[in-house]
């Protein structure tokens, strides 16, 4: 007898037409890492929620058809013994994370499920030891990294001894530091405690390798199931795109057997031969947009940004990467006018801080990294609308175009809190771009998207880059950012670490360059994408 069985499960949301989830079959083994996998919408969240017992007992919705625990129906298990069996670490832990300290974060659900309080203080100490937090255990919450966040959430989540986790894109906006620690921890919990995870993620490397199987999703059905190499050898454009960047390659050159690792890939690799081609990026117009002058923030006693110097022109398309907390965020709020910075920043030739943020809004166009922040109205045509109707501009046909442009048409008359992550992302870059601002500020603007629609959100960004938009992302997706940008800015603890092109600043990177640069780099240093290689190949 299977762990988890699905059978025939059907789910609609409260006051929704369309199916969420159709006919889903799925049997998981006690002890096993199932990547759960699929475009943005395709129902990897809502199949989560729905064996955690979110849905419906949460959510509402009519939902049929059966998920069995170990033989027993889920809609037969108590609440407190449900939590205590499956439990949901969700994409973003600020938002489930309710108490002030670390410790009383952990003892909170403990508490609210009726564990004896005598067993309380073990558990969240065990917990937050086996996380490797001890050291965080009386912080306050709101001091901490994303990806201290991220590790409290997973140990309140092991507090309860459950037997199966299931995580919601865990590492979508970690640097890549983080994210291996939080990938570290999970192969940890799962080896050693035998707790069954289920992972829901669009980052795939890392997630890939430590996968057992693969269950992946298209518009509500699952399409494939089961091992790394069945997958590899499946001949459909759709199951290949959810590869790694490096099994695609190997792919595309015709290797049959799939590599059991990247350092294999490497050494397949070697025999071929490159072209050495010099990258040449579209011409930069030398008109200054932004002028940054010893820029400084500081939050509390700790400085947030540090004599930043920069002059930012009106064909940048500008990559900032870097680690969690090394001033990325901060340093687009200050250009923004929305914290009290020292220095001077100046947006054509004026004062920011001298401005009025209505009038900053309309040469420039920011998106934060939460999408939730964007989200006021009943449906996604009626949020970007909102948007023209605050500038009284009356112009639907561009509201339609901007939809269909980031593929959310189909979800326009939908409640954009009924939408997934990946959807609410492009709902709030939507809401931006239907201003057509002269220059954009992008926080993590590919979180929680799939590979076909970040392609589509890139091509766009390119195409008003082209027009004279001067765009500038914070991103950890540093594959995208090899793909669009022209300059990238590197940053450390406040400060401008490097700066330049794709090949000063990746070329030799250790954390901050791409899988693709790492595997043939002693070959060839200026190669960086899937397109850059097949394209240097000798043929």
């Amino acid at each position: 007898m299977s762990y988890i069985t699905i059978k025939n499960l059907n789910y609609y949301y409260p006051d929704s037409e369309s199916e969420a989830l159709k006919d889903i079959n799925l049997r998981i083994e006690k002890g096993e890492v199932i990547l759960l996998l699929g475009e943005s919408g395709s129902g990897k969240s809502t199949l989560g929620k729905c064996i955690s017992g979110a849905i419906p007992n949460f959510y509402g919705g009519e939902i049929s058809g059966d998920i069995l625990i170990e033989g027993k129906r889920l809609k037969d298990i108590e609440h407190n013994e449900r939590s205590k069996e499956i439990t949901m670490v969700f994409q973003d832990p600020e938002r489930q994370l309710m108490m002030n300290k670390v410790h009383r974060e952990v003892a909170f659900g403990l508490e609210n499920t009726g564990v004896q309080e005598r067993k309380i203080k073990r558990r969240v100490f065990e917990a937050i030891q086996f996380s490797n937090i001890l050291d965080l255990a009386y912080k306050d919450i709101n001091t901490l990294s994303g990806g201290q966040k991220q590790r409290v959430a997973i140990a309140s989540a092991i507090s309860y001894l459950p037997k199966c986790i299931i995580l919601d894109e865990p590492t979508s906006q970690l640097d890549p530091t983080s994210s291996e620690e939080i990938i570290s921890l999970i192969k940890k919990i799962n080896e050693e405690l035998g707790v069954t995870i289920i992972v829901i993620e669009q980052r795939l490397d890392k997630w890939f390798d430590a996968a057992d199987k693969i269950f992946l999703m298209k518009e509500g059905k699952g399409v494939f199931f089961g091992g790394k190499s069945e997958m590899y050898a499946k001949e459909d454009e759709y199951i290949n795109t959810f590869l790694p960047s490096y099994l695609r390659l190997c792919k595309l050159l015709k290797i049959d057997e799939m590599p059991n690792s990247f350092k294999k890939v490497r050494e397949v690799l070697q025999n071929f031969k490159y072209i050495n081609k010099t990258l040449i990026s579209h011409s930069l117009n030398d008109a200054i947009r932004i002028k940054i002058k010893d820029l400084g923030y500081s939050y509390g006693k700790e400085g947030a940004l540090k004599g930043i110097n920069l002059e930012i022109k009106e064909g940048d398309f500008i990559s900032l990467l870097g680690p969690n907390g090394a001033g990325k965020s901060t340093l687009l709020k200050s250009i923004m006018g929305l914290v009290k910075y020292k220095g001077s920043i100046e947006l054509e030739g004026k004062e920011v801080k001298k401005q009025k943020l209505r009038s900053i809004a309309q040469i420039i166009g920011y998106v934060s990294q939460n999408p939730n922040d964007y989200i006021s109205k009943d449906t996604v045509y009626e949020e970007i609308k909102f948007t023209l109707d605050n500038y009284g501009i009356k112009d639907e046909i561009r509201i339609e175009e901007i939809l269909k442009l980031l593929d959310i048409y189909k979800v326009k008359d939908k409640n954009p809190r009924d939408i997934s992550g990946g959807e609410r992302q492009r709902v709030a870059i939507a809401s931006i771009l239907i201003l057509k601002p002269k220059v954009l500020l992008l926080d993590e603007p590919t979180r929680g998207i799939d590979a076909k629609t970040k392609e589509c959100l890139g091509e766009t960004l390119r195409e008003l880059n082209r027009n004279g938009t001067t765009i500038i992302i914070v991103t950890h997706d540093v594959e995208f950012a090899a793909e669009y940008s022209n300059k990238f800015f590197l940053m450390f603890n406040g400060e401008i670490a490097a700066e330049g092109s794709k090949e000063d600043v990746l070329s030799e990177g250790i954390y901050y360059t791409t899988s693709i640069n790492k595997l043939v780099r002693d070959k060839s240093g200026n190669i960086f994408t899937l397109k850059d290689l097949i394209n240097s190949m000798e043929k």
